[in-house]
């Protein structure tokens, strides 16, 4: 119950802000910087830090390529990612704007990872391939609000689901990106 209170409250604080009319900076020269995360002091594998950053390049108006890294920690597991990425950024029908904010993007990307990982005292090295598709909010022109279903497949078992090692992951995940 208090996860949700918190969810709610952060959405109302995020669409209450002040927000100019415009649109979204994702067009070619733009630079984008991604940063997501989670840190959770009680879980039953201990504190529990996730960390992504990403910094991509709009190469094409709506298409962008970049580099990534990908940080996990707790006490079953951690793992340290480099890798690429690949998105392409959707335009909506004309004349639909948002209630709030400057303008609501829907994207799909494509990455590839090398990922470094310790699952249960075991080590191991592995290439992910994963896809994304979500929804960017823009608060402004040049600052936006993720939300993107994340799914890997691992050349390796190097993720957890209910103690039980796999290689494939589907996760829900929040973040900002910045464009400039």
């Amino acid at each position: 119950m208090k996860k949700m209170k918190w969810m709610w409250m952060t959405a109302a604080l995020i669409m209450t802000g002040t927000t100019a009319w415009g649109s979204a900076l994702i067009s070619k020269g733009s630079n984008e910087l991604a940063i997501g995360g989670k840190l959770d002091f009680a879980t039953e594998a201990g504190t529990d830090l996730n960390l992504n950053v990403k910094y991509a390049y709009f190469f094409w108006n709506r298409f962008s390529l970049g580099a990534r890294v990908s940080m996990h920690n707790n006490d079953a597991m951690n793992h340290f990612g480099l890798g690429g990425i690949a998105e392409y950024n959707f335009a909506l029908p004309g004349g639909y704007k948002p209630l709030f904010g400057t303008d609501l993007v829907p994207y799909l990307a494509g990455t590839i990872d090398y990922r470094h990982a310790k699952l249960f005292d075991e080590k191991e090295s592995s290439v992910v391939f994963g896809a994304e598709g979500g929804l960017k909010f823009f608060l402004t022109d040049m600052t936006a609000v993720t939300l993107s279903l994340v799914g890997e497949l691992a050349t390796e078992e190097i993720y957890a689901d209910e103690l039980e090692a796999t290689d494939k992951d589907l996760s829900l995940q929040v973040g900002m990106r910045f464009y400039f």
